[in-house]
């Protein structure tokens, strides 16, 4: 595995949605960067962790096909409304994937939702308490990301954005915990650190992880 640098530019092209208050994407230049490297016009392009919709907004932009999950009634419904191929954005559960007949992808972009290791609030069961600790979602991470691999076709690229969190003096290695978790399904061959241009205040760059299907 080779661990790369580049720089890519912090500017979100769409806008935020009246019901989301903070920006919870990643600039459009990111999946314009990773969709030249990897994919061609007319693949499908893969995002379980749809959220506002960037990786398949841009997938459609580039010509490409896309494919999402989404659980959010609020997210799915307005990224729905935009697309061109809104039939093939799922209103479910990532960890459920099996059920909902989707093609063989070509290739996947994601950014799951993140979860500090002290909280109890999981974001992969919207907050159950059920289903609360940092352990439980890292178990569900790995399903999630273990039903993703038959989905992938042979030697497909999986690129998953993800940070490390830091809430005072707590620090959860969020980056390398996603890794192993998609790992089981996966081969890493890099892991990209991307710095924003210019530097976004607080947020000077994340971690693109790279994977190939096994």
């Amino acid at each position: 595995m080779t661990e790369s640098l580049i720089q890519i530019p912090f500017r979100l092209e769409r806008p935020t949605p009246p019901f989301e208050g903070d920006e919870i994407r990643y600039p459009e230049a990111l999946v314009r960067h990773f969709l030249k490297k990897y994919t061609k016009p007319g693949d499908r392009v893969f995002d379980p962790f749809t959220g506002l919709g960037t990786t398949l907004f841009v997938a459609e932009e580039m010509k490409r096909i896309p494919f999402g999950v989404e659980a959010d009634v609020k997210r799915f419904e307005w990224v729905a409304g935009q697309l061109e191929h809104w039939q093939n954005l799922v209103p479910g559960d990532a960890a459920k994937l099996a059920r909902y007949g989707l093609p063989k992808m070509d290739f996947c972009m994601t950014s799951p939702p993140y979860m500090p290791r002290h909280h109890r609030w999981n974001p992969l069961f919207a907050g159950n308490p059920r289903h609360a600790g940092y352990d439980v979602y890292l178990r569900r991470m790995a399903l999630i990301f273990g039903n993703i691999a038959p989905l992938m076709k042979k030697n497909a690229a999986l690129v998953v954005q993800a940070d490390n969190l830091h809430h005072g003096k707590r620090f959860t290695p969020l980056v390398r915990d996603i890794a192993a978790c998609v790992a089981r399904g996966f081969d890493q061959e890099d892991e990209i650190i991307v710095r924003w241009s210019p530097a976004k205040q607080g947020y000077p760059h994340t971690h693109c992880l790279i994977f190939r299907k096994k």
